[in-house]
């Protein structure tokens, strides 16, 4: 009897946890189920996709996105610091990476439009590096 119970616990309780591809740290390493990006006010505020384990019961089917392949549908987000007065926070959800990433890439960024704000005010002046060159033309040793 003894014998019995030990073979059934190695068998079925000690294998599975020493075995690495048991069927518990397989369903932590699954794929993501959805791919999703937020925009705030029309613009999207990150470069690339999330992927997405968990995915809400109901989503609505905004007209812009209802095209786009893989769309699964939008969830209105309530930020928790609140922005701007009128600016919707929505999260779109994709079955695939490609497609929520195209999507992403035609909707406007944030990200693009802080970038060329502050990249205008980092760049060197054009005039200083010519005046720099003619000065040391003219000087004394320029005879």
């Amino acid at each position: 009897m003894n014998k019995k119970i030990v073979i059934f616990a190695s068998v079925f309780l000690l294998q599975p946890m020493m075995n690495s591809g048991s069927f518990a740290l397989a369903k932590k390493k699954g794929p993501p189920k959805a791919y999703s990006f937020i925009v705030e006010g029309g613009k999207a505020s990150q470069g690339e996709c999330d992927g997405e384990r968990k995915i809400p019961r109901r989503l609505k089917h905004l007209k812009e996105y209802s095209k786009a392949n893989a769309y699964m549908g939008s969830e209105l987000q309530t930020p928790e610091i609140k922005g701007k007065d009128g600016e919707e926070m929505w999260k779109h959800f994709f079955r695939a990476k490609g497609s929520c990433n195209t999507m992403l890439a035609k909707t406007p960024s944030a990200i693009e439009t802080a970038k060329l704000k502050n990249g205008k005010n980092e760049l060197p002046p054009d005039d200083s590096a010519d005046s720099d060159d003619d000065e040391k033309d003219s000087g004394p040793d320029s005879e």
